[in-house]
């Protein structure tokens, strides 16, 4: 039976090695730090880092898992992950319902995958083997994808809802992904948050994207859009989410930028009565 955590960190941001000290003088605005899982595979000492981890929680986020790949998870990739798993505190880890290799090839990107009964088992077996891993909760995220992909046989929400029954796993909603999806493929995001288990959303995803090519992007790089801002007003009042990421990975000059968004973050979670930090 799947059981939610039962802390809330409330709002923070994705981690910047090159922002780490500006994210250090910033602690007290900061309710916990989401970090690339794959960051702790390379043995490094990052002092700053440490110092941020001794202020607030810590939620690891994977790029490279590839659940999504036709063949199994690459043993020294689950290896790194169950060593870190059971020496760092966390409050729980994700990746995504994607692909990043197939047949020894790297993707270099998170890549959708097909639509399908038979990927809803293959998947759901594998997350099942992740998440085997530690007793903190394991997450999967929704993905933007621009072409549907041949040969689908599921809606976009009745596979990832059937994932996530099947593996009896969590949800990480990223609300902005949603919105693209919903613009570049003509449905209404709201009845997809009303197809989807909610009960099973853990984290929340909120950035920004761009129209490029006659569609919207998924970039990372910009500043958070209204339409998604409006979009989050709506999960916050659908979702029982426990927390909240600004994410940014590129075009940032200011910490205080991501600053600002994490405060809007946390006045519309106010607005709706659901506000909850630890710290």
């Amino acid at each position: 039976m799947y059981k939610k955590p039962g802390r809330n960190p409330g709002v923070g941001i994705n981690f910047h090695h090159h922002f780490a000290g500006d994210i250090l003088r910033n602690i007290d605005q900061i309710d916990f730090i989401e970090v690339f899982t794959e960051k702790f595979f390379i043995k490094e000492n990052d002092e700053t880092l440490s110092k941020i981890l001794e202020n607030i929680p810590l939620v690891l986020h994977g790029l490279d898992l590839s659940i999504g790949s036709t063949g199994p998870l690459k043993i020294e990739y689950l290896d790194n992950l169950r060593s870190l798993l059971a020496g760092i505190n966390f409050e729980w880890f994700s990746d995504h319902i994607s692909l990043t290799h197939e047949n020894n090839f790297e993707v270099g990107h998170l890549m959708p995958v097909q639509f399908s009964e038979e990927n809803v088992s293959k998947i759901s077996i594998k997350a099942k083997e992740v998440a085997s891993l530690t007793d903190r909760p394991f997450l999967l995220e929704n993905i933007t994808y621009y072409y549907p992909i041949p040969g689908q046989s599921m809606a976009e929400e009745s596979f990832i809802s059937s994932i996530l029954e099947s593996a009896d796993c969590g949800m990480l909603l990223d609300v902005n992904n949603l919105y693209i999806n919903s613009k570049n493929h003509g449905y209404d995001p709201i009845k997809f948050l009303s197809k989807i288990p909610v009960d099973r959303v853990v984290e929340i995803h909120i950035a920004g994207g761009s129209f490029k090519h006659g569609m919207l992007v998924d970039t990372h790089a910009n500043s958070v859009s209204t339409e998604v801002w409006d979009l989050f007003d709506e999960v916050c009042n659908r979702v029982p989410f426990n927390g909240v990421i600004i994410e940014r990975d590129s075009n940032l000059d200011r910490l205080e930028d991501l600053i600002d968004e994490v405060n809007i973050a946390k006045k519309i979670m106010k607005n709706n009565g659901i506000y909850k930090s630890n710290i």
